[in-house]
């Protein structure tokens, strides 16, 4: 069949005005129309997607190639369907669309798509799901805990006794000091469970940025010495003051970066923290030079109990995601094409509510 892929049947004006992406592919899979808003959603610029250009040609559209031959080979239209695009390193979509056949004098006559982008309503869905979750779990995991507390604290304070008793080169004291080392890590992960399980209460002030991000280094700074571990702390000078509970999102960038550097090699690892302003948002990054994140499919980091550490308790993450996202803020993560793992994190600076007057 031969077909005119420089015009379309349908009138440019019209779809450029939909909120929902619009492409409509011929039978040999050439474009005939795509508007403005399937570009954006793909993360293509105007001189993509252009009428006469095949489909293969755009590698953020290779998801709806199968797509294209099933409707193709079926002869059926396709509904509510959900694609995860790659649309670069540090960028995924998650795109929910219809693809239906276009009308006309052949048997088949191509598809048309009609999207649009899930990303945001997916992250919210996630997030409301964690405070299920929470909500869910709270009651029993605080009175479990709670239980667990007290035998904890009678152990350690009796360890406690005992390194009195012995001198330094007694073996027994070696003993005593295994134990309350090991009910220290214990109480830690008690904590981290009774975090997990009670209600957040944000007390917002105004934070020095620079202070949050020295604050969290202080944190890691035992752990990091003995890995043997470098931590690095860049901040861009005169940065806005920030509407937050400082505690909280110290807390959350140092449960990362322990994260960090507990994944990078004994005695070679380099874990940087750094912070800036964009925009409206002041942006903190955790870098470090370990393995990366693998991941598989479905498979989320900040899944409360998920972990690939041996030991871990699957929560240091969660909590720092809960924080953030309790600040109206966001955290992203990936790798870096250096190697190693970034952990992007935005807090709204909330300029227009500061009145140097109240503080």
């Amino acid at each position: 069949m031969t077909y005119d892929t420089q015009t379309s049947s349908i009138p440019g004006h019209i779809i450029d005005s939909l909120n929902s992406g619009v492409l409509a592919v011929g039978p040999d899979r050439y474009i005939l129309a795509a508007n403005h808003t399937a570009r954006e959603f793909l993360n293509v610029g105007s001189d993509q997607l252009r009428p006469g250009e095949q489909l293969d040609e755009t590698p953020a559209a290779s998801p709806l190639l199968d797509l294209f031959e099933e409707v193709k080979s079926t002869g059926a239209a396709l509904s509510r369907r959900e694609v995860a695009l790659r649309l670069a390193e540090d960028i995924e979509k998650e795109i929910g669309l219809s693809a239906s056949l276009l009308q006309g004098p052949e048997d088949f006559n191509g598809v048309i798509f009609l999207f649009t982008d899930l990303t945001q309503r997916r992250r919210l869905e996630r997030v409301a799901e964690l405070n299920r979750q929470l909500a869910a779990l709270g009651e029993l995991t605080a009175g479990i805990v709670h239980e667990l507390r007290n035998p904890v604290s009678i152990i350690s304070g009796m360890a406690e006794l005992l390194m009195r008793k012995f001198p330094a080169d007694d073996d027994r004291r070696a003993v005593a000091e295994t134990i309350l080392r090991e009910t220290a890590s214990l109480e830690r992960s008690i904590s981290q469970f009774l975090g997990f399980a009670r209600p957040y209460d944000i007390s917002r002030g105004w934070s020095e940025p620079e202070t949050i991000a020295k604050r969290s280094i202080t944190f890691c700074q035992r752990r990091a010495h003995r890995k043997a571990t470098e931590l690095e702390c860049v901040c861009q000078p005169e940065l806005p003051r920030i509407h937050v509970d400082g505690d909280r999102i110290a807390q959350a960038i140092a449960n990362i970066l322990v994260n960090a550097v507990d994944a990078v090699l004994q005695g070679e690892g380099v874990v940087a923290l750094t912070c800036r302003q964009e925009g409206a948002h002041i942006v903190y990054e955790v870098l470090d030079n370990g393995p990366g994140i693998r991941l598989k499919n479905g498979e989320n980091l900040f899944t409360a109990f998920f972990t690939q550490k041996e030991g871990g308790t699957g929560l240091g993450l969660t909590i720092a995601h809960r924080i953030i996202t309790a600040h109206g803020g966001d955290i992203v993560y990936g790798n870096r094409s250096e190697g190693g793992a970034r952990f992007t994190i935005q807090i709204p600076i909330d300029q227009d509510a500061f009145n140097p007057e109240s503080v």
